[in-house]
């Protein structure tokens, strides 16, 4: 054929999903075919023929395709090239027919060679034509090139550097006042050192800079509303008066204060949560101390701190820069009483925290919880239920009353016996989950009377069971096996499939019916636990046509074989199982077929 095109390679851009890929050019063999893959990091791999990929269209004018045995990832790129070998391979013999195709071939094979080579010159680095170098050999050795450059020469050869930083001095001198600056460096191929060198002009002093605390500009707006950016506001021309702070989010440079400012009522403490000073820059003598009082309120883009005045001095004007200094004031302390009106009958204004502390009674005395008139001593609950617990002598043990959890919507009461010497008797150890025991009357549910039997309470003793159905229906003989008077019956419970697939849940019923009404698969949920054993039984009914269904693979019939349904219109199957691993498998069997 001739050679009329200088194709040898194609690219391709991975998808995750594209395993074939057309090349346009002739090959000779599959091995003539380079196939590389770029990942997105930019390594190269050279992929396995046979392990990686397959090619069809050899010997075919027009090429042929890759098949990859995995879709080249997104972002990877896939290279196909030609590489034809360095080979001739045809032999000429005096005085044979001329064999044009076979000469046809090799000139192919040495076209395609050529373009091999001009593929890959064409990547090279080369000087231009007119571009001359004295010496194009590299003689430097392995050991001498490692971990350097390659490089140009003064005189433009070849050569090698070691481009790199391999130590870095640096070293100041002073210089005086009115000279100038200067700055060197010095770098040593050889060894791979720089010198950095610096001449650094002395100069006065600088101004002292502003205090620590923060930087805010004064407003001398009074309206509760933020006051700008960087800026603080009072709510009162009088600084005396002032019971209301306004802070912007952010200060003077910017930066957002919010958090720290709402920080402002964090400690625990009645009468004063901290100390806020205010200071006009460059003038001490001018400031504001305030007390924090309360709850720090976050509004929109800027906080109300609630403040009461404790001295200041001079007064402060629009746009004056100042600086906003906050120290805590100390949590109340653990024995402390707060607001305790000095009475005969002290009274607390807040309230009493005892903090792991005990309210004790000296010499045996009594303490008394006397709410007056109709008030009643409430135990809190504050996250938990409220609890009440009885301690025995020894504070070893004792009994926990738990009210219910705030989900239950419940208020109970608890009345105790009224007239005579009644009496509440716990056995020992008696819980509600336990034993209880009566001491002496009738147990009464409602209206009916429960009576004992020696000394413990059993089903004998109930005179009617449920509503109104014949007492002693449930009985147990000496082995413990129980007997139903009037049998057991449940209805089945009606399933039906969506979307062709049905999982039964076995939790709901023991007895299933299903229509088919469609091709269905099924399978079965939620059984017993491993041990323990899921019993059923499964009502098959034919619909207006012959459905099938495929029996989930945990389902094991006898022989491995399921059995065909029958395919009458209205036709009944019954099949049952059991399953004693949680599921794993189902042990299926035909109970009966064709039963209309």
């Amino acid at each position: 054929m001739t050679v009329t095109s200088t194709n040898q390679k194609v690219q391709f851009n991975g998808n995750g999903s594209t395993t074939v890929f057309a090349y346009n050019f002739k090959i000779f063999a599959q091995t003539d075919l380079s196939v590389i893959l770029r990942s997105a990091a930019g390594t190269e791999t050279v992929q396995q023929l046979t392990t990686k990929y397959t090619v069809s269209g050899v010997g075919v004018a027009s090429g042929g395709n890759v098949t990859m045995g995995t879709a080249p990832a997104s972002g990877t790129t896939l290279t196909i090239l030609r590489v034809q070998p360095n080979l001739q391979g045809l032999d000429l013999v005096p005085n044979d027919p001329f064999p044009a195709g076979s000469m046809e071939d090799a000139l192919d094979k040495l076209t395609f060679m050529v373009q091999t080579h001009d593929e890959e010159i064409g990547r090279a680095i080369k000087a231009s034509t007119t571009n001359t170098i004295g010496n194009t050999e590299f003689t430097v050795s392995a050991t001498d090139r490692a971990n350097k450059l390659f490089s140009f020469d003064s005189s433009g050869n070849l050569a090698v550097t070691a481009g790199k930083v391999d130590t870095v001095t640096a070293s100041a001198t002073a210089v005086s006042t009115g000279g100038s600056p200067t700055a060197s460096a010095t770098y040593t191929a050889s060894s791979g050192a720089l010198a950095l060198a610096f001449g650094v002009v002395t100069g006065a002093n600088g101004t002292t800079g502003n205090s620590a605390g923060l930087q805010m500009t004064f407003s001398n707006s009074t309206s509760d509303a933020d006051p700008g950016a960087g800026k603080l506001a009072l709510n009162n021309g009088t600084l005396s008066s002032v019971n209301q702070l306004f802070f912007d989010d952010a200060d003077d440079n910017g930066t957002n204060i919010a958090s720290f400012v709402q920080s402002f009522d964090d400690v625990s403490n009645a009468t004063g949560r901290g100390i806020i000073q205010i200071e006009k820059e460059g003038t001490a003598s001018t400031f504001a101390l305030f007390k924090v009082t309360g709850a720090v309120v976050d509004a929109a883009g800027y906080s109300k701190v609630p403040v009461s005045h404790l001295v200041s001095n001079g007064s402060f004007s629009n746009a004056d820069g100042i600086r906003v200094d906050f120290s805590y004031s100390g949590n109340d302390g653990a024995g402390s009483l707060t607001e305790v009106v000095q009475d005969t009958s002290p009274e607390l204004g807040g309230n009493l925290d005892v903090l792991a502390r005990d309210i004790v009674s000296s010499s045996n005395r009594t303490i008394d919880l006397a709410p007056g008139g109709t008030g009643t001593v409430v135990i809190r609950g504050n996250d938990n239920p409220g609890t009440l617990v009885l301690n025995c002598e020894s504070n070893s043990h004792g009994q926990t009353v738990i009210a219910q959890p705030h989900s239950a919507s419940v208020t109970n009461t608890l009345t105790l016996p009224a007239g005579g010497n009644q009496t509440l008797v716990g056995t020992a150890g008696a819980v509600f989950t336990g034993d209880v025991t009566i001491p002496a009357g009738d147990l009464i549910i409602g209206s009916t009377t429960v009576t004992t039997s020696g000394a413990e309470l059993n089903y004998l003793d109930i005179t009617t069971l449920g509503l109104s159905q014949a007492s002693k229906v449930v009985t147990a003989d000496s082995n413990g096996v129980i007997t139903l008077d009037n049998g057991f019956s449940e209805e089945y419970a009606a399933v039906t499939s969506s979307s062709n697939a049905i999982a039964i849940d076995l939790r709901t019923a023991n007895n299933f019916s299903h229509t088919l009404t469609e091709n269905t698969t099924i399978s079965f949920a939620n059984p017993a636990a491993s041990g323990k054993v899921s019993a059923f039984t499964l009502k098959v009914v034919q619909a207006s046509s012959a459905k099938t269904i495929t029996w989930h693979s945990s389902i094991k019939w006898a022989g491995d074989t399921a059995p065909t349904l029958s395919t009458g219109n209205g036709n009944v199957d019954v099949f049952t199982g059991y399953t004693v691993d949680g599921g794993t498998n189902y042990y299926m069997f035909t109970a009966g077929q064709v039963m209309s």
